[in-house]
C-alpha cells in the first residue's frame, strides 16, 4: 500500500463528518505553516507557531468534539487489529 493508498484509507476510516472536517482542518493548518515558513518539516516551525498550531488544535477540539459514548480502547484495539492482526 503506498502512502497515499494508506491516507485515503485513514480518510475513509474516520467515523464521521466532523471527523473529516477536523482532519481537513488540520491539514489546512499545517499547509498554511509551511507556506509561511517556506519549509517543508514541521520540526522546523518555531515555538511561537507550534504554540499557535497547538491552540488551534485545542480550538478545533472544541468545534468538533467527539461523540459522548465514543470508545477510545475500543478504537485502539481495533486499529491494532486492523495494522496487525489478531495476536491469539
Amino acid at each position: 500500500m503506498t502512502l497515499r493508498q494508506e491516507a485515503y484509507a485513514m480518510i475513509d476510516s474516520l467515523p464521521n463528518d466532523d471527523s473529516v472536517r477536523f482532519f481537513i482542518d488540520m491539514i489546512r493548518q499545517f499547509n498554511a505553516v509551511t507556506k509561511k515558513t517556506g519549509q517543508t518539516s514541521a520540526l522546523q516551525v518555531s515555538l511561537s507557531e507550534k504554540r499557535q498550531a497547538f491552540l488551534h488544535m485545542e480550538e478545533l477540539k472544541k468545534k468538533y468534539p467527539f461523540p459522548k459514548d465514543y470508545d477510545y480502547e475500543q478504537a485502539r484495539r481495533e486499529t491494532m487489529e486492523e495494522k496487525y492482526g489478531s495476536v491469539d
